[in-house]
């Protein structure tokens, strides 16, 4: 029987989904990024996607300066990657040196791609709209990669420990 919950947990419930790094660069051409599990396709023409970013997030202000970004999506060679680029503030650390993650120049961007991800696509900033505790950032996506011997790294929950629980798929 359905039945009227807690709305907060019943979002958090709704499994799997999946994560992407959204990547962008600073004044001097340096990358940074966030893990943003809040995004969709929005358009096919022409092809927009959507992001909910946190209005203090550093990945939103690059963006917002930079009007560009990229999405990759990851695959489980980029487990550990995904816990440092989402549970760290890209202002405190370097989280590309950390993560070892490496990157190439895109088509149309000066933001890179990450080479080790499922796919990337570039995005060219659109529009930017205030929905609350976050921005809804909408980007063009200008250009398209993928690596077809990778698969895309789905959360399926967390473990009693609080762990993320990954599956690929």
């Amino acid at each position: 029987m359905l039945k009227q919950t807690d709305i907060q947990r019943t979002l958090s419930a709704f499994k799997p989904e999946n994560f992407v790094f959204v990547v962008s660069i600073d004044q001097n051409n340096k990358p940074s990024g966030m893990v943003v599990a809040w995004k969709t396709r929005i358009s096919g023409t022409p092809p927009l996607y959507a992001l909910a970013l946190g209005k203090s997030s550093n990945t939103y202000k690059l963006i917002k300066k930079s009007k560009e970004f990229v999405i990759a999506v990851p695959n489980k060679d980029l487990k550990a990657a995904i816990e440092i680029f989402g549970y760290h503030h890209g202002t405190e650390i370097d989280k590309f040196k950390e993560s070892k993650l490496k990157t190439i120049p895109s088509k149309y961007l000066r933001t890179p791609l990450i080479k080790e991800a499922t796919i990337c696509y570039e995005c060219k900033l659109v529009k930017t709209i205030n929905t609350g505790s976050c921005n809804l950032v909408i980007g063009e996506v200008v250009a398209a990669h993928h690596n077809k011997n990778k698969k895309i790294l789905l959360v399926t929950g967390k473990n009693k420990n609080g762990e993320r629980i990954f599956k690929e798929f």
